[in-house]
């Protein structure tokens, strides 16, 4: 038999939840999963290195974790489609900029990762979301 859910309480936390999604939604309403995990990884520890986030968010080394911390850049770097010539051609797009990249001061081989001020404002708001 299974267990409806349905006293106030749980009620208030399945809307915690919910709000909790609709902020990054609002942000772009297809962002992935692993870009929210690793946002929230880079918000619970930031300046890590991003090695260090990789493992900690499971990306793996490499494409998939250089495509999610551009996704959460302020700009990303894409190929389009140039209208003149046919060709893919990189280009930079706008990324949803709730993180940023910098040199390591004692080796500037790493790069670190830590919240922009838009960032750390999504995450106050996630905050205040689960407090209330």
């Amino acid at each position: 038999m299974t267990k409806t859910i349905s006293t106030p309480v749980e009620n208030k936390t399945a809307r915690k939840f919910i709000a909790f999604i609709e902020e990054f939604r609002k942000l772009n309403k297809e962002m992935q999963a692993n870009q929210i995990a690793l946002f929230l990884h880079v918000a619970a520890q930031p300046d890590l290195t991003i090695r260090e986030y990789s493992q900690r968010a499971d990306l793996g080394d490499g494409g998939t974790i250089t495509r999610n911390l551009d996704a959460l850049s302020p700009t990303r770097k894409v190929l389009q489609k140039d209208p003149q010539t046919g060709k893919q051609v990189p280009a930079l797009v706008d990324g949803y900029g709730l993180i940023e990249l910098y040199e390591d001061a004692m080796d500037r081989r790493f790069k670190r990762v830590k919240l922009t001020s838009r960032g750390v404002r999504v995450y106050n708001t996630l905050i205040q979301i689960l407090g209330s």
